[in-house]
C-alpha cells in the first residue's frame, strides 16, 4: 500500500470547489473521464475512463463542501480517498489523503493526485 497527503489552495469559494470534485465531467475539467454515473443518492459513482477501463467509487462521506471520502476500484488498483475544504468566500485550501493497492513497485500515486488537482486549478480558473 501506498498514501499520500496533497494540499492544494484555490482563489475561489469551497462550494465552487466542491462541486469541480463531485462531477468529474462538469466543464470536461478531468480529462482522464469520458462518461460519468452517479447513483440516486449519490453514495455510488461509476467513471468511465478514456482509457477504456472503469473506476467505481463508493462514498463513506459526503458533507458538503467540508469533506468527501470514498473508497475506489479499478480493475486491480483500490485504495481510500479522501478531500478535506478549509476556508470560504473567495479562499479554498484542500488537503487530500489517498491510500492506494496494485499500482506496482514504482507507482507514484502523489504524481497522479497531483495531476488530478491541476486539472481541477485549470478548470476553476485561479
Amino acid at each position: 500500500m501506498k498514501t499520500c497527503v496533497v494540499t492544494a489552495n484555490y482563489t475561489c469559494d469551497p462550494n465552487k470547489v466542491w462541486l469541480y470534485l463531485t462531477k468529474p465531467t462538469l466543464n470536461g475539467w478531468r480529462k482522464d473521464v469520458r462518461a460519468y454515473e452517479e447513483s440516486d443518492d449519490g453514495m455510488r459513482v461509476v467513471e468511465e475512463n478514456t482509457d477504456g477501463s472503469r473506476t467505481e467509487l463508493r462514498f463513506t462521506r459526503r458533507e458538503k463542501p467540508r469533506c468527501l471520502s470514498c473508497s475506489f476500484q479499478n480493475g486491480k488498483v483500490n485504495g481510500t480517498f479522501t478531500a478535506i475544504l478549509l476556508g470560504g468566500g473567495d479562499s479554498t485550501s484542500l488537503e487530500c489523503t489517498m491510500e492506494v493497492n496494485g499500482l506496482g513497485l514504482f507507482a507514484k500515486p502523489k504524481k497522479l493526485l497531483e495531476e488530478r488537482l491541476e486539472m481541477l486549478r485549470v478548470a476553476l480558473g485561479c
